[in-house]
């Protein structure tokens, strides 16, 4: 082991067992996925878990490592798991072929550390919340033609991915970076990813990023603390300084520990009460209320005839892990 390491061994603070003996989930491996999947595979990270639905397309090839012509078609996990394999025979690979919202839930809560490379703001506000909630670090990257963006999250100790306004709305753009009026000046309407500029040297900055910041999470060194934006054109990188918020649905512990206070008049109908609790929280147009383990379905009846002051619902949305819980409080 010591002649294949020999040159990390060298770094002060290293611990080559401790990274042996650790498990890193990569959540989508296109662009940065595969940059950072590489570089853990290569520093002999003991347990890497890849999961991806996709499969390889032809727009693919100019940015994202793993893939070529030959593989149009094959699942993302199978062949990036063939392609660590023969990098580093050393390393456990986990393929699920599956979207994370389906993953075994064991298997996600064993990771030390989990890389977020997706491009897609519903699935990454999904893994922001499983994160906080299994007190699991996450790393978030994304690209926009020579633009990147680093956001890592300590769950408890630094702003989740909900914090910050950079979480944009779910119709304003793609989550995997912050630039959503220029997303929208360059999508069409299908609001496709061939649409949407990506080159590869972005991708190897952003992704090898990641993966030291992962490094630095095993080996327990301070993680960057800052949202850090870098400007491939310019050559400069811009750290962002971000704040905890108390009233964050995802990671306030006020909130975790008790209810979200919400008010209502008495006569608002339901339908126009779930339209104020997704716009006031931006949650989906999917997103379900339970009381009492009923579901309460949009109707023209008013929300007093439903709960009363002092009630507790809980809304389940697909883009949170969990459920959110309520406490209304009625005019």
């Amino acid at each position: 082991m010591s002649e294949r390491y020999n040159r990390q061994l060298l770094i002060k603070h290293w611990n080559q067992e401790k990274i042996k003996q650790s498990t890193v989930s990569l959540v989508g491996l296109g662009a940065l996925g595969s940059v950072a999947a590489a570089s853990l595979a290569m520093a002999g990270v003991g347990t890497l878990i890849l999961i991806d639905m996709d499969t390889i397309e032809l727009s693919n090839l100019n940015r994202q490592l793993f893939y070529r012509a030959g593989d149009i078609g094959k699942p993302k996990v199978k062949v990036s798991a063939q392609i660590i394999q023969e990098l580093n025979s050393e390393v456990n690979v986990i393929e699920l072929f599956m979207p994370i919202e389906k993953a075994p839930r064991h298997v996600l809560e064993a990771s030390n550390v989990i890389l977020d490379g997706l491009d897609t703001f519903q699935t990454r506000r999904w893994v922001n919340s499983f994160t906080v909630g299994a007190n699991i670090p996450l790393i978030s990257g994304g690209m926009f033609s020579f633009l990147g963006n680093l956001q890592v999250v300590i769950p408890q100790k630094t702003p989740c991915l909900e914090c910050q306004s950079l979480i944009p709305e779910e119709k304003l753009q793609k989550a995997c970076t912050p630039f959503g009026d220029m997303r929208k000046e360059n999508q069409s309407d299908e609001d496709n990813d061939e649409y949407i500029p990506y080159v590869s040297s972005v991708s190897f900055v952003i992704g090898g990023l990641m993966a030291q910041e992962a490094l630095k999470i095993l080996l327990e060194l301070p993680p960057l603390e800052n949202y850090l934006f870098w400007d491939g054109e310019a050559g400069i990188f811009t750290p962002v300084p971000l704040e905890r918020r108390e009233d964050c649905i995802v990671c306030s512990p006020r909130y975790q520990l008790q209810a979200i206070p919400i008010r209502s008049p008495t006569d608002q109908q339901i339908s126009d009460f779930m339209t104020q609790l997704r716009y006031s929280f931006n949650l989906s147009s999917e997103m379900a209320l339970l009381h009492q383990t009923q579901k309460i379905t949009l109707s023209e009846e008013k929300v007093g005839d439903i709960l009363e002051s002092g009630a507790i619902f809980r809304i389940v949305d697909p883009t949170l892990s969990a459920p959110l819980k309520f406490v209304i409080n009625l005019d």
